[in-house]
């Protein structure tokens, strides 16, 4: 967890923004089952964990403002004693209190009783829920349920969705978020020079990837940001190619696209690398014409810029480039080789919250920049990603010590030799 000073700050940045007798509760989510003795890995939702660092499923935070007083309450599910033999989950009531800064915390069974008697004892009007979606496609989630049947017992009140606040909040990072981004990205690059070290010719992708899994589990960060993508040769054209189960070959390059997380908030990076240690000189063509694109986004990534506008810059210096090695004759064909946006916002999720396009670039928003180029006719794909900070004249790149020019990558991998 954060330090617990940051929640605090948080929920009350969300609750002086709600109107007065109202109330908001997120709910953290819920276990699947995958068999009957066994559940999926939990995730849970991420503004839940954004306003308590409670990573727990089945547990809801409740804020009510009353004629201008807040309260808070936690609703967390108590372990029976099979629970904590079976499985070793743990509760310890006072250390919730002084991680989150909350001290009412309550068994998620009076849930009812404390929502009940909030409602009668007060003129609560108005009601903010937290959904990342409305589609009723879907099963409904904890939180739809929950707000359905207040709807349905207090039709007088009016419902609203807290998300889109929120995620306002989670655009701008902390000092304390900013820390843990560093440390996912130091850690990111201790894994991808170990693999670096030891990759060669006539490895699988994954034989590959295990070193780098191996710097993560050693730092007790189980669960990487994403799945790593490792792909050689033709199934670097694939966006997002997992297999990972190809034996390289000497010649080919390696397309990584991986990155850490810690305590959630998660690095992105993605890199080409030639398997032997040795770019050609035709690979050195197409991989600079990325690079190029790359550096001139960053070059213009600064407070006040548009988003949206850095894909543009990229997409126009590659263009460039591919004319100039004679790859295409008119900066419209780079259409054949360029697919996807150029870098989204990271946070709590690797893919995280904010209008990846239409956003005004501020001090302290994080993103990535990730211009690709994908060739099947020569059975190459080269992306170049980076995890940017924005500062106050200009970003900071926090996977700058990862080998990205072809100069640093052959000298490192010679050195690993």
């Amino acid at each position: 967890m954060l330090a617990t000073d940051f929640y605090i700050r948080k929920r009350k940045e969300l609750t002086d923004w709600m109107m007065d007798n109202s109330i908001y509760f997120v709910h953290s989510g819920e276990m699947i089952e995958s068999t009957d003795d066994e559940n999926y890995l939990f995730e849970p939702y991420r503004n839940f964990v954004y306003l308590t660092g409670v990573k727990e499923p089945g547990a809801l935070y409740l804020a009510s403002k009353i004629n201008g007083k807040v309260s808070e309450t936690l609703f967390m599910h108590i372990p029976t004693e099979r629970e904590m033999r079976w499985t070793g989950v743990k509760f310890d009531k006072q250390q919730l209190q002084k991680d989150t800064g909350i001290s009412n915390i309550v068994p998620m069974e009076t849930w009812e009783d404390v929502i009940s008697r909030l409602m009668f004892k007060n003129d609560v009007q108005d009601v903010y829920m937290d959904m990342a979606r409305w589609k009723m496609s879907y099963a409904l989630n904890p939180e739809q349920r929950i707000a359905h049947e207040l709807q349905k017992a207090y039709p007088y009140i009016t419902m609203h969705n807290a998300y889109q606040k929120i995620c306002s909040m989670r655009t701008v990072k902390s000092k304390e978020e900013i820390e843990a981004h560093y440390k996912s990205a130091a850690i990111t690059e201790e894994a991808v020079k170990n693999m670096l070290k030891n990759m060669k010719p006539g490895m699988t992708e994954c034989q590959i990837e295990a070193y780098y899994d191996f710097v993560l589990k050693s730092h007790n960060v189980k669960i990487p940001a994403f799945w790593t993508i490792a792909a050689t040769g033709k199934n670097a054209c694939i966006m997002h190619y997992v297999d990972n189960d190809t034996k390289t070959k000497d010649g080919d390059m390696i397309l990584f696209d991986l990155g850490a997380q810690w305590d959630h908030y998660c690095t992105d990076v993605s890199r080409t690398y030639p398997v032997n240690g040795k770019f050609t000189e035709r690979q050195k063509q197409l991989y600079n014409a990325v690079l190029k694109g790359l550096d001139a986004a960053l070059a213009a990534t600064k407070p006040g810029q548009l988003k949206g506008e850095l894909q543009l810059i990229s997409k126009r210096v590659m263009a460039e480039e591919l004319v100039k090695i004679g790859k295409i004759y008119t900066v419209e064909e780079i259409d054949k080789y360029y697919f996807h946006g150029s870098g989204h916002f990271i946070g709590l999720n690797t893919h995280d919250v904010g209008d990846h396009d239409g956003m005004i670039l501020e001090e302290d928003m994080m993103f990535t920049l990730e211009p690709g180029l994908y060739f099947d006719d020569e059975e190459i794909g080269i992306r170049i990603e980076d995890t940017i900070l924005v500062t106050k004249d200009g970003c900071e790149v926090l996977s700058a010590g990862i080998p990205k020019t072809v100069e640093e990558i052959e000298a490192f991998m010679k050195k690993g030799e």
